[in-house]
């Protein structure tokens, strides 16, 4: 009785993670950023699931890793929510809507290539993004930099980089 009643908070657990990184990525637009700052807002604001810092260190992990950077986040949040199977579960919801998306573009591409109003929704889509990638950016430089000596590494780093010669990899050995 207790297993089954396991098996079954597991799995209602499971599809939750799945449900919620489906919403995320159905309602989101703008790239890897504005999805980030959107799982920063539901986990993090308001489930209380995730910090800042915790959000900005998987997402410096899954920019290190090979793949796409949001598939590679959800399947680290999801793998630290429910295990291998939680990250499974967010990346399939993380990558189901775009994938949808881009059948039906990819099916149905003359028709939006050559229509208008297609190409005035996706001018007002671009102009919205910037606003929530900007929100994320600084949500992101707010806890990744916790204390003042990361703020004057962090000066001195885009400094170097701008102004001397000094190999970025150096650069990122170094800080």
């Amino acid at each position: 009785m207790d297993e089954n009643k396991t098996y079954s908070m597991r799995s209602a657990r499971l599809w939750k993670l799945f449900l919620s990184t489906l919403y995320i990525s159905s309602f989101t637009f703008g790239g890897g950023l504005s999805i980030i700052a959107q799982m920063q807002q539901y986990y993090g604001d308001r489930r209380k699931e995730i910090t800042s810092q915790e959000l900005m260190d998987l997402t410096s992990v899954a920019k290190s890793l090979p793949g796409t950077m949001i598939a590679n986040v959800a399947m680290l949040y999801g793998y630290r929510a429910g295990g291998l199977a939680g990250g499974f579960a967010a990346v399939f919801g993380m990558i189901l809507p775009p994938m949808v998306v881009i059948v039906i573009i990819s099916y149905c591409y003359a028709a939006f290539r050559s229509n208008p109003w297609v190409s005035a929704a996706m001018s007002g889509m671009q102009a919205a993004v910037v606003p929530i990638i900007f929100s994320a950016a600084i949500n992101l430089v707010h806890g990744s930099m916790p204390y003042p000596p990361c703020v004057v590494l962090m000066a001195l780093s885009v400094a170097a980089y701008l102004f001397t010669s000094i190999n970025p990899i150096v650069l990122v050995i170094v800080g």
